[in-house]
C-alpha cells in the first residue's frame, strides 16, 4: 500500500513538470523568449534647453490688461525634440507654439519660441501664473514657464477706501473737518482729475491739488494729485452718507465713486444715536426711548418734522432741578398693530442757533404675535 502512495506522488510531480515545459519551453526552442520591455526610447535622444529664467518677473501691471512673454527653446540633443501643451494654472494664462498641430518638432541644433499670454482681469495684488510644456526628452519630460508680479488698479487712491467707502468717523458740526487723499496712476504718471464733486457741495467740498515732491516720494509715484475734502460746519446731526465722484483722464478708469460715511455730532447729543425695536409683538405693542442732551443745559424747542408711519412719537422735557437741557423722545408701537417692518428716520427741527435739525435713524420689526 505504501508503494502505491509513493507512486501516486511521483506521477503528480511528473505531470506538473510536463505542464511547465509545455507552457514555457526548455530554452532550446528559438521561438521561446521573455516579454520585451516597452516604452524605452531607441535611437538618438533630444535634449531640451530653455534660454533665461523660467519665471518672468514683470513687476507692476494694472488690471484688465493682456500681456505676453516669449521663451526660446533649443534642442541640444541628436534626436528630434517634440513639444506640446500639457496644462495651465488658470484660463487667464495660455501658451502658444509656432506649430499649428498638437505637437511641435524641433530638429537637432534648431530652436523655437514659446509665447505665454496672460490677462490680469480684475485681480489686485500678487500675481503668479504658469503653463506646463511636455517634451519627449527622457531627462526632462516637462517644464513650467511662469509669470510673476504685482497687479494694481489703473488709478490708485491712498488711503485705500474700504469697499468703496471712506469712513470719516465722528464729525463735529461746530467746526470744519479737513481730510485728504492721494490719487495717482502706476502706468500714467501724468494722470489728471478732470472733475471732482460731492453729492452735497454746499456742505462738503472737494478740490484736486497737484502732489508736492515730498508727497510724491511718500506715495512712491512720479506724479499724481491730492484731493482735499472739507466738511463744513452746520450739517445735521446723525449719520453722514454722501457721495464723492472723481473723474480722471485715464482711459481704463475714467470714474471713481466713493461713499463718505461718519457720525455728525454737535451741541445736542442723541443717546443712543439710532432707535431699534426688533421683534415687537403686534398684539401687545411696545415702546423705546432716546435721550437728547443739549450742551450747557440750554433750553431748546423741538418740532417733529417727520416720523415713520404706524408708530407714535412723543417728545417731552426730562429736566430736573440739577440737570438741565434733557429731553426724552418716546417711540410707541400701538397694541393691536399688524405685522410690519420699517427703516425710516425721525426728523426734529430745533431753535438752537447751531443745530437746525436732527435726524434719528429708526428700524422697527413688528411680529403678528
Amino acid at each position: 500500500m505504501f508503494r502505491w502512495v509513493i507512486l501516486s506522488v511521483v506521477v503528480v510531480v511528473l505531470a506538473a513538470a510536463a505542464t511547465f515545459v509545455t507552457q514555457y519551453g526548455t530554452g532550446s526552442d528559438p521561438s521561446w523568449s521573455l516579454p520585451a520591455s516597452e516604452g524605452r526610447a531607441t535611437g538618438p535622444a533630444p535634449k531640451v534647453e530653455i534660454e533665461g529664467p523660467l519665471t518672468y518677473e514683470f513687476g507692476n501691471l494694472v488690471t484688465q490688461k493682456t500681456n505676453t512673454r516669449k521663451w526660446t527653446v533649443r534642442n541640444k540633443g541628436e534626436g528630434d525634440l517634440e513639444l506640446w501643451l500639457d496644462g495651465s494654472s488658470c484660463l487667464c494664462t495660455v501658451a502658444k507654439l509656432k506649430a499649428e498641430g498638437a505637437k511641435e518638432v524641433v530638429k537637432p541644433g534648431a530652436s523655437t519660441e514659446v509665447e505665454v499670454e496672460w490677462k490680469t482681469k480684475d485681480m489686485v495684488g500678487e500675481y503668479s501664473k504658469n503653463i506646463t510644456i511636455a517634451t519627449n526628452d527622457p531627462r526632462r519630460p516637462a517644464f513650467k514657464l511662469s509669470v510673476h508680479g504685482h497687479v494694481q488698479n489703473p488709478v490708485i487712491v491712498m488711503p485705500q477706501p474700504v469697499e468703496n467707502t471712506i469712513p470719516l468717523g465722528v464729525i463735529s458740526n461746530d467746526e470744519p473737518l479737513k481730510v485728504s487723499m492721494a490719487v495717482f496712476s502706476p502706468d500714467r504718471p501724468g494722470l489728471k482729475p478732470t472733475k471732482v464733486v460731492t453729492s452735497k457741495p454746499e456742505s462738503i467740498s472737494a478740490k484736486p491739488v497737484a502732489l508736492t515732491k515730498e508727497e510724491q516720494a511718500k506715495a512712491r509715484t512720479p506724479g499724481g494729485y491730492r484731493v482735499d475734502i472739507e466738511i463744513k460746519p452746520g450739517l445735521s446731526q446723525g449719520n453722514l452718507r454722501e457721495e464723492l465722484i472723481i473723474e480722471t483722464d485715464h482711459p481704463d478708469q475714467p470714474r471713481l465713486q466713493y461713499t463718505l460715511t461718519g457720525t455728525i455730532t454737535g451741541p445736542i447729543s442723541i443717546i443712543p444715536p439710532a432707535l431699534q425695536m426688533i421683534t415687537v409683538s403686534g398684539k401687545k405693542g411696545g415702546s423705546s426711548e432716546i435721550t437728547l442732551l443739549v450742551r450747557e443745559g440750554r433750553s431748546t424747542n423741538f418740532t417733529i418734522a417727520h416720523k415713520p408711519e404706524k408708530v407714535e412719537v412723543e417728545l417731552k422735557s426730562n429736566e430736573t432741578p440739577s440737570l438741565k437741557g434733557r429731553y426724552r423722545l418716546t417711540v410707541t408701537v400701538p397694541a393691536g398693530s399688524p405685522a410690519f417692518q420699517l427703516d425710516d428716520q425721525i426728523i426734529l427741527k430745533t431753535d438752537h442757533p447751531r443745530v437746525a435739525e436732527l435726524r434719528i435713524p429708526v428700524s422697527i420689526v413688528v411680529g403678528s404675535g
